[in-house]
C-alpha cells in the first residue's frame, strides 16, 4: 500500500479513517509522512524480487556476496564465577545442549543453563557455549541479560550459564493459546521491540542467527525479551575473508532462515531481518510456517522460487495492509533490500504512537 498524503497515512496509523483534526495537529502528520516516505526510499520497491539459484555460486552476483562482507567469529570471556555460588531450584526447559533451571544467584532469582555432557559432538557444544557468552556485557530492556558463566578452561567439567530471569513463557506459547488475543497493537508491540533488541545486538555486531518465539520470552509484565544467543556470531569489518563455525551454517530452525545462509553464504545482521519477518507473519497468521511440508522441499522453494509463507486472509484494513507490507519488505530475497532493524523500529514506534 502506498501512503500519499496526510490523511492517508493518519488512516494507515489509525487503521481507520478519521479527521485531521482529532490528532496533534496537519504539521504532525506531515512530519510522519516525510519519516515515512524516507523510510519507503531507503527499502526500496516493494515488488522487487531476485530468483537466487540453489546452492550454486553466481558470478552475476552483487560484489558484496562475491567477497563475503564479513569476517564472522565468536567472542568469549573468561570468567571467575563459581558454582558453588548458584543453589538451583526447578527445571525450567531442557534443550539439545542443556538444561534451565530456576536458582539463586548472590541473594537474585535467576535462570541457570546447565550444559549436557554429550559425546557426539562435544565441538558443536563448545561453540554453542561460546556463542552464548558473545552477550555477556549487553544491557538492553529486551535481551535476557547474560550475567556470568563457568570459564573455558572448566568447560570439560561442566558447563553453567547464569543468565537474568524472565519468566517462562514464551512467544510461542502466546501465538499457540487461542485465549490470548494478538490483537494490532500486541503485535506492533512485540515486533517493535524485537526489533529494538536486534538494533542493540548489530550495533554490537551480533548477529542472533536463531531467531524464532520459541527464543524469545515474555516477561509478566508483557514485555519481550529475545534469549538463546546459542548460534550467534560477532560479525566483523570486511577482510574478505569468511571462516564459519560448523554451526553457523547448519544450525537454526529451517523455517526461520534467510535464503542466502541456506546457500550457505555469509551470515549477515539481515539474516535477522528475515526471520523478524517470518515471526510477524506469525503473530497475524497465529500458524506455523510452512508447517506439514517437506523439509527439503520447502529449502528449495524458498532459495530458488522465492517461497514465503502464504499470507493469511485478513479484512479490508489499510493498517493491516501496511503491517502485512512490511513484514514483506523484511524477507524479500536481496538481503540488501531488506530494512535494519533500527528502521524496522522507528517506523514501528511511529504506529504504536498512533493507535
Amino acid at each position: 500500500m502506498q501512503i500519499k498524503n496526510e490523511h492517508n497515512l493518519c488512516s494507515v496509523v489509525k487503521g481507520k479513517k478519521y479527521s485531521l483534526s482529532s490528532l496533534k495537529g496537519i504539521n504532525q502528520c506531515q512530519h510522519i509522512l516525510r519519516k515515512y516516505k524516507l523510510f519507503r526510499k531507503k527499502l526500496g520497491q516493494f515488488a522487487k524480487r531476485i530468483v537466487m539459484p540453489v546452492l550454486a555460486q553466481n558470478e552475476n552476483q552483487r560484489d558484496e556476496f562475491k567477497r563475503p562482507h564479513a569476517i564472522v567469529c565468536t567472542r568469549h570471556r573468561n570468567a571467575s564465577f563459581r558454582k558453588e555460588e548458584v543453589v538451583l531450584g526447578r527445571l525450567l526447559g531442557t534443550g539439545g545442549f542443556g538444561s534451565v533451571y530456576r536458582g539463586k544467584y548472590k541473594d537474585s532469582t535467576v535462570a541457570v543453563k546447565v550444559m549436557h555432557r554429550v559425546t557426539k559432538n562435544p565441538a558443536a557444544q563448545l561453540e554453542s557455549f561460546k556463542a552464548e557468552l558473545n552477550t555477556i556485557g549487553f544491557d538492553h530492556e529486551n535481551i535476557v541479560k547474560t550475567i556470568t558463566a563457568t570459564s573455558l578452561e572448566t568447560f570439560d567439567q561442566g558447563a553453567w550459564i547464569v543468565m537474568e530471569y524472565a519468566g517462562r513463557r514464551t512467544l510461542q506459547s502466546l501465538v499457540d493459546d487461542d485465549s490470548v488475543s494478538l490483537g494490532p497493537r500486541r503485535r506492533v508491540k512485540f515486533s517493535q521491540q524485537i526489533a529494538e533488541a536486534l538494533k542493540y545486538a548489530h550495533d554490537m555486531k551480533i548477529v542472533h542467527l536463531d531467531l524464532k518465539p520459541a527464543n524469545i520470552l515474555i516477561t509478566p509484565g508483557g514485555r519481550c525479551k529475545v534469549a538463546d544467543f546459542g548460534c550467534s556470531q560477532k560479525v566483523e569489518i570486511d577482510t574478505g575473508i569468511f571462516s564459519p563455525t560448523q554451526r553457523s551454517i547448519l544450525t537454526g530452525t529451517f523455517a526461520y532462515r534467510a535464503p542466502e545462509l541456506l546457500k550457505g553464504e555469509a551470515p549477515s545482521k539481515k539474516a535477522d531481518i528475515y526471520a523478524l519477518a517470518v515471526i510477524m507473519w506469525q503473530l497475524l497468521s497465529r500458524q506455523t510456517p510452512f508447517s506439514n511440508e517437506n523439509q527439503h522441499v520447502v529449502i528449495f522453494g524458498v532459495v530458488a522460487y522465492g517461497q514465503r509463507p502464504k499470507h493469511p486472509e485478513i479484512e479490508v484494513d489499510p493498517f493491516e495492509e501496511s503491517y502485512r507490507d512490511l513484514y514483506s519488505q523484511c524477507w524479500l530475497p536481496c538481503p540488501l533490500d531488506r530494512p535494519t532493524a533500527g528502521e524496522i523500529a522507528e517506523l514501528l514506534n511511529i504506529w504504536r504512537g498512533y493507535m
